[in-house]
């Protein structure tokens, strides 16, 4: 007499099968993890880029709205401690005859502070400067 063992169906997942599927979808998991803090590292320099931007052109339409040698040869430095961006801002002029050229650096200052930036505008002083500030 023979006795026969009965056979198990074979339903599910083997041991095996599994540790391989979780190996796989870790290595994935990692891969997205670093694309993810990459994408949000760029981010975040993005909108830092964009802040010194915004303080560039507020300072340079601050300075254009004055006459044309209203500012004193020299510079001045002031600081900007306003959140989320502060920042120095350095502006030098000099005057050569009738040209003034006018210098204005944005340096943000603060944790993971970006490069300065700057501008330089030349504009004509004295009666024949007319409304426009700026040389033709």
């Amino acid at each position: 007499m023979t006795q026969t063992i009965p056979r198990r169906d074979r339903r599910g997942f083997t041991l095996i099968e599994v540790l391989v599927a979780v190996v796989i979808l870790g290595t994935i998991g990692v891969g997205l993890a670093g694309s993810l803090v990459t994408g949000a590292q760029a981010a975040r320099s993005s909108g830092a880029i964009a802040y010194r931007t915004a303080a560039l052109n507020t300072e340079v339409s601050r300075v254009t709205a004055l006459p044309a040698g209203a500012i004193a040869d020299g510079t001045t430095t002031r600081t900007v401690a306003a959140q989320p961006f502060p920042y120095q801002v350095a502006i030098t002029a000099a005057t050569t005859g009738t040209l003034q050229s006018v210098t204005i650096t944005v340096t943000p200052t603060g944790p993971r502070a970006l490069a300065a930036v700057s501008r330089t505008i030349d504009r004509t002083t004295g009666a024949s400067s007319g409304p426009n500030p700026f040389n033709p």
